[in-house]
């Protein structure tokens, strides 16, 4: 089921969230049990997977308050475990003997060894087709800004991990210049998190995030966690990273559509904090179809920013996506940009021993 927003022709389509966890025959299962080295604190946040002898992800979590995941496998066998902590280097174990209808236990104790960016280099790798991979700056970067983005997801797989959220979303109207002119909010509600995701990757991929409607409407699309993470977003798009970053409190990772795409795409930067490693915000802009978006159309585009919840678990805060609104100025007979209509969202974290603030007006 998707809704759409619509104005002046405009519109944003978004799709209700399904989430839907299928049984698991298989009784195979591996816990792991994650304590700090030094305090033995059990360590929460922490992405553990496990690999198959050919080196394919089957399985992964986070690690809850107490420090523990449970992996269920879909077969007996040896498995390679591999944790993944944001800001610190990541750590294997590799065969781990797991027998058919057996829960094998594994403790763990992790050493907080950061991993430090590699300095920015004249010379930047460019990566286009695939993940970045390596010890560069291109490859640590998209480990991070990757490890961030899985979380995330299963952050939104299992919902029982979430905490009670707020999910605050609104319509804006913005000028030229993104100065607000108006403002309505359409949901203002307790729940678990963001309550629309991004159409599928590969239609995405084949279609492009902007489609003219038979009406004369117009679609715009924005890419979430799961469509960045794809291996179609991966084959569609070069990664790299800046001779210089803007700011010196975050390290850079761009991407951009590969050469020769014919579908409106987009091209944007993720923005990684270069003393805790973690994700912060995700920016991006159309791209790769003048014919459905003008030049001049600058600030079409939106942003996804990502925030580390108490418990360790990962959810899109806030997204919003800005699409056009077109028109004619004084007795011009061309159409020109008059400002723009946003889609827009925030999840706030609430406690539960401060009230529930009232709705925003």
């Amino acid at each position: 089921m998707r809704s759409s927003l619509r104005y002046c022709a405009r519109c944003i389509a978004v799709a209700a969230l399904v989430l839907a966890v299928a049984p698991v025959a298989q009784a195979q299962v591996v816990r792991v049990v994650l304590r700090d080295s030094i305090t033995a604190a059990p360590v929460v946040g922490v992405l553990v997977s496990a690999l198959d002898s050919a080196g394919q992800r089957r399985a992964d979590g986070l690690s809850g308050d107490a420090g523990t995941v449970s992996l269920r496998l879909p077969a007996a066998g040896t498995w390679t475990i591999t944790i993944r902590r944001i800001g610190v280097r990541p750590k294997q174990v590799t065969g781990v003997q797991v027998a058919v209808g057996e829960t094998r236990a594994l403790t763990l104790a992790l050493a907080s060894m950061k991993q430090f960016l590699p300095p920015v280099r004249v010379l930047a790798r460019t990566t286009c087709g695939s993940a970045p991979v390596g010890d560069d700056r291109t490859g640590a970067l998209w480990e991070q800004v990757s490890l961030a983005l899985r979380a995330a997801t299963i952050t939104q797989r299992e919902l029982e991990a979430l905490p009670p959220l707020r999910v605050v979303e609104r319509t804006n109207v913005l000028s030229t210049s993104l100065q607000e002119r108006e403002s309505v909010i359409t949901r203002d509600a307790i729940g678990t998190g963001r309550m629309v995701q991004a159409d599928d990757a590969d239609t995405l991929a084949m279609l492009g995030y902007i489609r003219q409607e038979e009406d004369g409407s117009t679609l715009y699309f924005a890419p979430d966690e799961q469509v960045l993470l794809s291996d179609s977003f991966l084959a569609t798009h070069c990664f790299s990273t800046p001779k210089r970053d803007a700011s010196a409190l975050f390290a850079e990772l761009q991407f951009k559509p590969v050469r020769g795409r014919q579908v409106a795409d987009v091209e944007g930067t993720a923005y990684v904090d270069v003393n805790t490693g973690e994700l912060r915000r995700i920016s991006y802009r159309y791209a790769a179809s003048r014919t459905l978006l003008p030049s001049y159309a600058e600030h079409a585009g939106g942003d996804v920013h990502l925030h580390r919840l108490a418990n360790g678990n990962w959810i899109v805060s806030r997204w919003s996506i800005r699409m056009p609104v077109f028109g004619r100025i004084a007795d011009s007979t061309q159409l020109s940009v008059t400002g723009y209509l946003e889609f827009a969202g925030v999840v706030q974290e609430l406690h539960p021993n401060l009230p529930t603030p009232p709705p925003e007006r």
